[in-house]
């Protein structure tokens, strides 16, 4: 019950704030912790049935009590989603939240293997004071950012003439442009990825407003960059 709990403020929540107001993003952040709510809800039921069959009682009550709870936090993002999303001409509701989910599969990242997600961590928790320190002092353009973080040891992604990865885990970029009115603008700021292995990233970004580091899987079609909308 305490993942729950703790995949709501700082999974969930923490992905809705990244987003900044960004619609897909946000609805994306959604639609993902349904689906990880309903894998936990499944789970807990497997286990509360095996401590039934082995009587184990106790067990099985803790696993009964987690998947009514599970199954509520199911239930109120399912209505928050019917809500903001209803479908039109009597569309059933959960066909187009499958739909949306194909539809942007190339923005959900992979699955990190444990291993793989302690060693993404450890990067994580280097990047995070120097973003920290350049976010209070006011400098987030993406060349300060690269400097800094080479200065600690990371080593810039480095390729050949035929795209071929020659070194390096470490890519600094601009923000991505987002459409303003009836121009794109870049805004400011610098966005981070660093490839810890074939699947772990951390993803990483430096703005005015704020910053924030995490972990995830690499991206079917970004590497470590989420991809922008309008696939």
């Amino acid at each position: 019950m305490g993942w729950l709990a703790l995949d709501y403020m700082f999974g969930h929540g923490m992905e809705v704030w990244a987003a900044q107001g960004d619609r897909e993003r946000i609805d994306a952040a959604n639609l993902a912790y349904i689906a990880r709510t309903q894998d936990y809800l499944v789970a807990v039921l497997v286990v509360a049935v095996l401590a039934l069959v082995s009587r184990a009682r106790w067990t099985a009550l803790s696993q009964l009590l987690a998947a009514a709870l599970a199954g509520a936090l199911l239930v109120t993002a399912q209505h928050s989603w019917d809500r903001s999303h209803p479908s039109p001409a009597g569309t059933a509701s959960k066909g187009a939240a499958s739909r949306y989910g194909e539809n942007n599969a190339f923005r959900v990242p992979g699955e990190m293997s444990p291993a793989s997600a302690q060693d993404a961590q450890k990067d994580a928790d280097r990047i995070e004071p120097v973003l920290k320190r350049l976010w209070e002092s006011g400098t987030w353009d993406p060349k300060s950012v690269r400097a800094a973080l080479l200065e600690v040891g990371f080593q810039e992604e480095r390729f050949g003439p035929n795209g071929e990865w020659l070194g390096g885990t470490l890519s600094v970029r601009d923000k991505e442009p987002r459409f303003e009115t009836d121009h794109y603008i870049t805004p400011e700021g610098a966005r981070v990825g660093v490839r810890v292995h074939d699947d772990a990233c951390v993803t990483a970004f430096v703005q005015k407003s704020n910053y924030q580091v995490k972990t995830n899987g690499p991206y079917p079609e970004g590497g470590c960059f989420e991809p922008p909308a309008g696939h």
